[in-house]
């Protein structure tokens, strides 16, 4: 029997333990009598139908929607293992925060992390299961994890998002242990990477951990792979095929990286709405995006990606390349294809997919710092604000917090309550102002 662990109420506050109150949503208890006569299609088809097509989107409809997202079993577990950074990026979705290392020792986060990956389904055709150290820094303590992982479930994908530093801990790493992939952002030369970086030298570690990347991360013949995240912003609008070039061009018959991936930034606070990019920033960006896929996107490989997840970017991406391009790329007469909650195509030859964030939850299941099963968008606020359940500018947190979890739960259970907590919540009202986005867009297009 695995032994117990308790977390004391001392550790989750009276208002984290408490269930968020909404009315209970028609379309949430039909789906208790619709599930065993339920056919499963992906969740974006129906939100496909619902949002490009204008078809009815009636209680019925919303149940199948979410009835999809439970089906929908994450293939990936992130967790934020550790709360505070030794950066301060202008379009990070943080806030300056103390370690969060004391907190997660006491809620036994590692032991929480290992019941969810444990619980993962298998590795299939279909089916890939991941875990990803998703921020900020990594630890010592954090590479024990993650060989205990690999020990536990060698199927399980294992990678890190870092901003280079882990070389620190190279002379403490795990013999043997290998990342199926590392992610290190960079966000254009570096000027302009210290820039949005907000240090001097944020370029240099960066630079640095790509190059002793390959050395902690299983070779490419083995699945593993380095990849680099650029987060478009004002600043950087300019220099993306310059970007692509430093990662993926050829220096002694090998590439920095494996995959070069452009995003768009997700505005959450006064600091970086101001680097949110606009149509014209996007026409400037537009340009090196098809220049990049153009050169590196050969011979059946994708190399360079693009990805949205705001609809209201994919708004200013309209304006920017135009509507009828839009509406045409996201046509069942062009390249569009549906899996779970993403919708993938292809722009002027860009290969890009799109996450709407109404049907987010099958994207990831979030364990945070404090062992907490969060929802997307939680990083806005500190860990303290999240578990008193207000902001400091008094917003309510608690919608962001679905379970604190303990060793003993229930992947699928805290799963499927997380669909509904987050549909109720967010989900609802997202997929309406998709709806309108969306018209506005096919309005245009057939002007």
């Amino acid at each position: 029997m695995r032994e117990q662990f308790p977390i004391h109420n001392i550790l989750v506050p009276k208002q984290q333990q408490q269930a968020v109150e909404e009315p209970t949503l028609p379309e949430i208890a039909l789906q208790q009598e619709m599930r065993e006569h339920y056919t499963y299609a992906p969740s974006s088809e129906k939100w496909y139908l619902s949002v490009l097509k204008n078809d009815t989107f009636e209680d019925k409809d919303a149940a199948e929607l979410l009835l999809a997202q439970k089906a929908e079993i994450p293939e990936l577990t992130s967790a934020v293992l550790e709360r505070t950074c030794n950066l301060r990026c202008a379009h990070c979705l943080y806030q300056d925060e103390s370690s969060s290392a004391p907190l997660s020792r006491a809620v036994h986060l590692d032991e929480v992390i290992a019941n969810v990956v444990q619980q993962m389904p298998e590795k299939s055709v279909a089916y890939v299961p991941q875990f990803l150290s998703c921020g900020r820094i990594l630890r010592a303590p954090h590479l024990e994890l993650f060989r205990r992982l690999r020990d536990m479930r060698p199927d399980v994908r294992l990678g890190v998002i870092d901003n280079g530093t882990y070389t620190k801990l190279l002379s403490r790493w795990p013999e043997g242990f290998k990342f199926d992939w590392m992610d290190i952002s960079i966000d254009g030369p570096e000027d302009i990477h210290n820039t949005q970086r907000q240090s001097a030298v944020a370029f240099k570690d960066a630079m640095n951990g790509l190059r002793e990347a390959r050395g902690v991360t299983r070779p490419s013949e083995e699945g593993g792979r380095v990849t680099s995240l650029f987060t478009l912003t004002t600043l950087n609008a300019g220099s993306i095929l310059e970007t692509a070039d430093l990662l993926l061009g050829n220096r002694d018959g090998k590439s920095l990286v494996d995959q070069f991936r452009v995003t768009t930034l997700s505005p959450t606070n006064e600091v970086n709405t101001d680097l949110d990019a606009g149509v014209e920033d996007l026409v400037r960006a537009w340009g090196g995006i098809r220049q990049a896929s153009e050169r590196y996107n050969t011979d059946g490989q994708i190399r360079f990606h693009f990805s949205v997840f705001q609809t209201e970017t994919m708004e200013k991406l309209a304006a920017a390349v135009g509507e009828k391009k839009i509406v045409q790329a996201f046509s069942r007469e062009g390249d569009l294809q549906l899996r779970a909650n993403f919708l993938d195509t292809t722009i002027d030859g860009v290969p890009m997919s799109y996450l709407p964030l109404s049907i987010w939850t099958p994207e990831e299941f979030l364990i945070e710092a404090d062992g907490a099963c969060r929802t997307a968008y939680e990083g806005m606020f500190t860990l303290d604000e999240l578990r008193s359940g207000i902001a400091k500018d008094g917003r309510d947190t608690r919608p962001y917090t679905i379970e604190q979890l303990t060793p003993e739960s229930d992947l699928r259970s805290v799963y499927e309550r997380g669909v509904d907590q987050y549909w109720s919540s967010f989900g609802k009202r997202r997929i309406a102002e998709e709806k309108e986005i969306w018209g506005r867009i096919l309005k245009k297009a057939a002007e």
